[in-house]
């Protein structure tokens, strides 16, 4: 029977000491084997600046401790650690128990300060047993970190099963405050400001999006399909998906119908669903199959995270050459044209970078021995349905020779002035200042991806 006792004890204590630290997503933090508490400091604690609080100080920052606890508890304040602890917490009755068996225990929480890029790594991978809950106006981060297993230690487990156990009562009385009310305390007295993030498998992969250099990962959604990111930024849109985030499980029969965009990393296949019919749901799809359907509610009340990966979207496609005119139509401006009529002019759009200008090549064949070329940098106008430019170099290549590869290169004029303009039907039609080269005629698409053609190639 004591046997039994002593496992149900140990059970319930590994959840006691889990509970106010488990996922927010409800997927429960992996166990592991908790770092050894280092040795009391010797100075211990400070002055009282009022009755009850006992203050260890570390590097600028405080940790205030009730003072019927301070006989109870271990409490070091490493200088300079390498990992960025502050302060590590521990029950002086299992410290000195466990030692006595040759091992290490009693360990409650420790408290640590980390760079926003050290943060950002974090959040990339598994964080069991580490959560970032404030900062401070100098881009640090404090995590608070708790045991994954047990801490619990006496030489003798003799009524521990006991509610009225005296042992018992302490230890939990302390994991109570521990999980309780020291987070926001250090806050108030260190004056940080509250931060937190969630680490489900969801919301790490969306960080790796954000933070990881190289990360591999397309958006997705019915109007291209997936697209690579193209040089956009993710971090602005991933810590608006972030910030405030809390993911509820919701069962998969509250799949909402309708679109959703879909953010994929295909070199692990993981998938997540932001559904546009109700915004609020995430669909998380990985392993061949396996799904899991989260609820999403933010702490400002508005946040749609549907609506906020439409947007990531967006930026992507306009990085790709795409433009909506608002009410969620698009049209490709990158990409080959040919006129509608003979096919001998063609137009060449490309764009380099999401910030970039356009370049757009028109090449216009007249024979076999001579093409006509413009070249020009083009902006995007106002109405996104049109590029402007106004350094359009014209100029004609002649070939000549047997073999008609020797070229004689003439320009005709430099700095012309224009537009092309998008119409219905996917149409474009050029307005020439100079010349009125392309005058009442209308270009149709020829394919969608970036024609790249040599000047010295007149085969058309």
């Amino acid at each position: 029977m004591r046997t039994k006792a002593l496992c149900m004890l140990l059970a319930a204590i590994l959840l006691l000491s889990l509970a106010a630290c488990a996922s927010r997503s409800g997927q429960p933090a992996s166990q592991g084997t908790p770092e050894a508490p280092p040795a009391p400091a010797e100075p211990g604690p400070s002055t009282k600046p009022e009755p009850g609080e006992i203050l260890y100080h570390n590097d600028g920052m405080i940790l205030s401790i009730p003072a019927g606890y301070g006989e109870l508890l271990i409490v070091d304040a490493p200088e300079n650690d390498e990992n960025g602890l502050l302060f590590n917490v521990s029950e002086k009755a299992s410290v000195e128990a466990a030692r006595a068996q040759g091992f290490e225990g009693g360990r409650l929480f420790g408290i640590g300060r980390v760079s926003e890029d050290e943060l950002h790594e974090m959040l990339c991978y598994d964080m069991s047993g580490r959560e970032v809950f404030a900062r401070d106006d100098e881009g640090n981060y404090y995590m608070f970190c708790h045991p994954t297993d047990v801490q619990f230690v006496r030489e003798s487990y003799e009524g521990i099963g006991d509610e009225t156990n005296a042992d018992w009562q302490q230890w939990a009385m302390l994991n109570e405050w521990a999980s309780g009310s020291v987070r926001e305390v250090f806050r108030e007295e260190n004056g940080l400001t509250p931060f937190d993030r969630g680490n489900s498998l969801a919301e790490s992969y969306l960080a790796r999006a954000a933070y990881m250099d190289g990360v591999s990962y397309t958006v997705s959604t019915l109007e291209f399909g997936p697209l690579e990111p193209e040089g956009v930024d993710a971090a602005p849109y991933v810590e608006r998906l972030l910030e405030g985030l809390t993911l509820e499980r919701a069962e998969l029969s509250e799949t909402p119908d309708g679109e959703y965009a879909v953010v994929y990393f295909p070199e692990d296949d993981i998938r997540l669903d932001f559904f546009f019919t109700d915004g609020s749901y995430i669909r998380q799809v990985w392993g061949g199959g396996n799904e899991m359907l989260y609820k999403a509610e933010y702490a400002d009340g508005e946040t749609v995270a549907g609506e906020v990966v439409r947007e990531w979207y967006d930026a992507i496609a306009e990085a790709h050459g795409l433009w909506s005119d608002g009410d969620g139509e698009y049209s490709l401006l990158t990409g080959v044209w040919a006129d509608s009529i003979a096919g001998r002019a063609m137009i060449t759009i490309s764009k380099d970078a999401p910030q970039g200008p356009y370049h757009v090549e028109v090449r216009w064949s007249g024979s076999a021995w001579e093409t006509a070329f413009w070249e020009m940098t083009a902006t995007l106008g106002e109405d996104g349905m049109s590029l402007r430019y106004e350094d359009c170099t014209h100029s004609v290549v002649t070939f000549s020779g047997d073999d008609g590869t020797e070229e004689t290169w003439e320009t005709l004029y430099e700095n012309g002035t224009g537009a092309f303009f998008f119409g219905e039907g996917d149409e474009l039609t050029w307005q020439d200042d100079v010349e009125n080269a392309a005058d009442e005629m209308v270009f149709i698409r020829v394919r969608g991806e970036t024609l790249l053609t040599e000047s010295s190639d007149h085969d058309l």
